[in-house]
């Protein structure tokens, strides 16, 4: 039975979750949060911005500040390929870009399935994830996007 028809009939609620790779790993963004993928992009840098923050760019008239988020999350580096793309995102009315490896699908998952990301510290990463999703042996990571996004600044003029 799947996720929607099992939810349904236990009268459980769904979100639904854009999901995208980083380092071999899977994560998620709210679909509420995202506005668009990018697969094109000239991203623009940025003098004196910090290290996660890659530069900017024009998406139709609009200034958006595109963040790495292997950096943002201290994974490691990687170089850009085909697979490489900028998910959009909207914070308290501000469009950012999040660089990603691959954007992989968007899944619905049973908001009671979600568990609470294990206690590892007060590290910066931990304050960043929302919840675990397990299926099939499969972890996904679900990211909080307002968390994500904090304390990303540019350089003042």
């Amino acid at each position: 039975m799947s996720d929607h028809a099992t939810a349904r009939r236990r009268d459980d609620s769904l979100s639904r979750w854009v999901c995208f790779a980083l380092d071999h790993q899977i994560y998620g963004l709210p679909i509420g949060d995202v506005q668009e993928v990018l697969s094109q992009f000239d991203i623009e840098p940025v003098p004196g911005a910090a290290d996660e923050v890659l530069g900017v760019i024009n998406l139709r008239g609009t200034v958006v500040t595109v963040i790495d988020l292997r950096r943002r999350l201290n994974l490691p580096a990687a170089a850009t390929d085909a697979e490489t793309r900028v998910v959009v995102v909207e914070s308290d009315g501000e469009c950012f870009g999040l660089l990603v490896d691959r954007v992989a699908d968007v899944r619905k998952i049973i908001d009671n399935a979600i568990k609470r990301a294990p206690d590892v510290g007060a590290g910066a990463r931990q304050a960043r994830v929302h919840g675990v999703y397990t299926r099939d042996g499969d972890l996904l990571t679900l990211l909080d996007t307002a968390s994500v996004l904090d304390c990303v600044q540019l350089p003042a003029d």
